[in-house]
């Protein structure tokens, strides 16, 4: 007969929980070296990527394997948007990962000698051209982008001479001159490379950075840039910023071989000239060089330009603040004698939308008078989005003074705004659109159509509400991790969209 167990105070003891063998503690200990080998290698393992319990997509551990299909799933048309922007950017990637399609240079003799009033060649269409445009440029009237595309039709015809000038102003969107220099290339490649365009003397800030131009400076320029409203006069050059020295100030300037092409027959110098101006020193490659003197007499204050013609080639230019007084500049333009586009990228990384209305007007129109260009993108918006206390009528009477200005200084000037990229936030596990967006993108259609400007809706054009979300997501990513700035394969899918709707009303202009 079993003995009874023992009690303590009247109560009956409970047995004794049996002690792990260390054969037991062996097997648990492998299960669990198994269990995190196999977390572990599913993040080096190719193929696997499905099973992986975290990544910076889903902040939520196993989000991914148990969570996302209790998301509510997306509507059959943000899907076939979805669907139709990945298709678009596994075929731009592709592309820009290979040698960028150029146009082949016309020879002397195909260059056509035609007067302003002569008819144009017929309109030949090119390789692409037939590409439907994922999202189309809106114009309300049907002509708003017709000087623009007169212009690209001569560059297109090979016409002498013809050089189309598009000034791309944007926020920091556009700060590493990423969405500019895709929509260049694809531009370039398909009517001509006439040179890379528009660069500060110093930037003024880290994010600006033009990879097709070699530029090299020191630090003794001093600067004001457009957004700290640090000008009275409102002098800020195209680019929105200007420089001083009292010398010893230096910026060399040459076209990159890999990305610009490696090109360049002229130099184009903006400066200022008044009463206590210094010298500035010029000098192509090893040549002797031009002193340009900047002071004037009297009171007299006025905008000047240099130009420097050269063979086309592969040259440097050396710009120095030779001392005798204070040199002031805006900046160095990089262009080719040959048909085709230069697309300046002008950004003003950090400017609310109303900062480009700090330009002075007669300033504004000496710039555009000299530099004569067929197109103004404005893309700006993604600054503007902290104006919590911001109401649309206020954005879109801030905008228009914006357009009015640009138009008071070039009546001739077509003019595109660009809808602002989606900016996301996080609501969990979720990545949604700050609601201020779709007001912006209506407020901006508004404005395009009110000014006479045409429209190309990026928001859309991405993808709509929550686009953000999905370029974060998709593979490779297209959003960074701020969720409001586009990578530089981003930048490479955007430039596709804007090329693409550009091209579709330029071959419906042709055609008409």
């Amino acid at each position: 007969m079993a003995p009874k167990p023992k009690t303590v105070s009247g109560t009956a003891a409970e047995p004794l929980a049996p002690t792990p063998s260390p054969k037991m503690l062996a097997r648990v200990g492998s299960a669990m070296v198994t269990v995190v080998l196999g977390v572990v290698g599913v993040y080096f393992v190719p193929g696997a990527e499905w099973a992986r319990p975290w990544t910076r997509e889903d902040p939520v551990p196993f989000w991914n394997l148990a969570g996302r299909p209790f998301e509510e799933p997306p509507s059959a048309e943000v899907q076939e948007k979805a669907e139709e922007v990945e298709a678009l950017t596994r075929e731009a990637l592709a592309a820009a990962e290979q040698e960028p399609p150029t146009r082949p240079e016309p020879k002397p003799e195909d260059i056509v000698e035609l007067a302003e009033d002569d008819a144009l060649p017929p309109y030949e269409p090119q390789p692409g051209d037939e590409k439907a445009a994922t999202q189309s440029i809106e114009l309300f009237t049907g002509a708003e982008l017709d000087p623009f595309f007169e212009s690209l039709a001569r560059s297109d015809a090979s016409v002498a001479g013809a050089v189309t000038r598009v000034l791309h102003w944007g926020d920091s969107a556009i700060g590493i001159d990423g969405i500019p220099g895709a929509i260049r290339a694809r531009m370039q490649g398909r009517f001509g490379n006439a040179g890379h365009g528009f660069h500060l003397l110093t930037p003024p800030n880290t994010s600006y950075r033009h990879r097709e131009v070699e530029f090299e400076h020191n630090d003794k320029w001093k600067k004001c840039f457009i957004i700290q409203r640090c000008k009275g006069d409102g002098r800020y050059g195209l680019g929105g910023a200007t420089v001083w020295s009292l010398g010893g100030a230096q910026s060399r300037f040459a076209p990159d071989d890999k990305y610009g092409g490696g090109k360049v027959s002229r130099f184009d110098l903006a400066y200022l000239a008044h009463p206590k101006g210094g010298k500035l020193e010029l000098r192509v490659d090893r040549g002797e060089p031009v002193v340009l003197d900047t002071r004037t007499e009297g009171e007299l204050v006025e905008d000047r330009f240099h130009t420097l013609e050269v063979e086309d080639g592969d040259h440097e230019l050396t710009v120095r603040a030779a001392g005798g007084g204070q040199s002031r500049a805006y900046g160095v333009t990089l262009e080719r004698d040959v048909p085709g586009v230069v697309w300046d990228g002008l950004a003003l990384v950090g400017a609310f939308t109303n900062r480009l209305g700090e330009f002075d007007e007669g300033h504004l129109r000496a710039q555009l008078d000299h530099r004569d260009p067929a197109l103004a993108v404005f893309m700006f918006g993604g600054n503007d989005m902290i104006r919590a206390s911001m109401t649309q009528a206020q954005y879109e009477q801030e905008f228009s003074e914006v357009v009015q200005l640009v138009r008071r200084a070039d009546p001739d000037l077509a003019c595109l705004i660009m809808a602002p990229l989606d900016h996301g936030e996080r609501e969990g596990v979720r990545i949604v659109s700050r609601p201020i967006v779709p007001m912006l993108v209506d407020a901006q259609r508004n404005v395009a159509k009110a000014e006479g400007c045409a429209f190309f809706d990026t928001w859309s054009a991405m993808g709509g509400e929550g686009s953000a979300g999905r370029w974060f997501k998709q593979k490779p990513r297209l959003m960074s991790g701020d969720l409001g700035h586009a990578t530089m394969k981003g930048h490479v899918v955007i430039g596709e969209l804007v090329f693409r709707a550009i091209l579709e009303q330029y071959v419906a202009y042709r055609r008409r």
